[in-house]
């Protein structure tokens, strides 16, 4: 337990469960601008070496299943990272947020998924859910950055079982792509052969211009983190060396107009593809895809 002082949210108490040495869960009883607030200045700190969970769309949709929905929230915001002319030229948004609550959030966000004409502009960002077990319930509202905020319930434990079920989930997810995407090498008696693979993203429409698109995710600003060299390798493919500026990774990535490659080296953290991911599905591309191996899948 200790006391942070916030430069905009005066002061509170967090407390901080590190019984997994990598997984930490920070707790707050104060209000969500004050935790927001501590936990943001706790890890863009200069040196901090943290970072938060960065939760696809896929996976706020999995935590939906833990219960039942009351509440939706889409928000999708191209202006948070690319400027005007960007966005005129290759978004038909700037900006999508629909904030539902209620017992029939669950059919308006199916509604909306079948729609055509917006289906491809559903960043799912925030969902509630009511979680029953025995006699016992919670009330949690969950966000793609990996917040959970408590809105009522009948029993701690059950909150904490839920925060630690989202971790566990996530960590299966991270661990996979750490144990079959980090580019390294293995010794053998005559030499070494490569191992791992590259992460990759694959857009649902074509980036126009990629270079630009690029300059806007490697500028070393929020949310991305990335930062790097971008230079053409051919006719409309790019290639970056780059690092993440979260942890100082030294990092690769490769982009066509469909797709991009990120490369992951030996010891690297594969949170930077999440956070890469993640963040593209919110500001530019809601159904991209990411493809790596699924090691829980893999051992079925």
């Amino acid at each position: 337990m200790f006391e942070w002082a916030t430069r905009n949210s005066g002061k509170g108490w967090l407390f901080l469960d590190s019984h997994d040495e990598r997984f930490w869960i920070v707790y707050s009883l104060g209000d969500s601008h004050f935790f927001s607030d501590a936990t943001h200045e706790l890890i863009s700190g200069e040196g901090a070496g943290l970072d938060r969970l960065w939760l696809p769309t896929g996976q706020i949709e999995n935590i939906g299943e833990m219960g039942e929905y009351e509440g939706v929230k889409i928000s999708y915001g191209a202006d948070d990272v690319f400027p005007e002319e960007f966005i005129e030229d290759n978004l038909q948004f700037s900006d999508l947020n629909i904030d539902g609550s209620g017992s029939s959030s669950k059919h308006l966000y199916d509604i909306l998924k079948q729609t055509d004409e917006i289906d491809q502009f559903l960043a799912l960002s925030r969902i509630q859910i009511r979680r029953e077990i025995r006699d016992d319930f919670v009330r949690e509202r969950v966000t793609n950055e990996g917040m959970l905020t408590t809105r009522g319930g009948s029993k701690i434990n059950l909150h904490i079982s839920t925060v630690e079920q989202i971790k566990d989930q996530y960590a299966q997810m991270l661990e996979s792509i750490e144990a079959n995407h980090l580019i390294g090498a293995t010794s053998r008696e005559h030499g070494a052969s490569a191992q791992g693979a590259p992460v990759v993203i694959k857009f649902s429409r074509e980036v126009h211009d990629v270079e630009t698109f690029l300059s806007y995710v490697v500028n070393a600003k929020n949310p991305f983190r990335l930062w790097g060299n971008i230079r053409q390798v051919g006719p409309s493919a790019y290639k970056v060396d780059g690092v993440d500026m979260h942890n100082g990774d030294k990092i690769a990535i490769e982009m066509a107009p469909q797709w991009i490659r990120l490369y992951l080296y030996d010891g690297a953290c594969g949170n930077t593809a999440l956070r890469l991911f993640t963040n593209l599905q919110q500001h530019y591309d809601p159904a991209a895809e990411l493809i790596y191996q699924d090691r829980s899948r893999m051992d079925e």
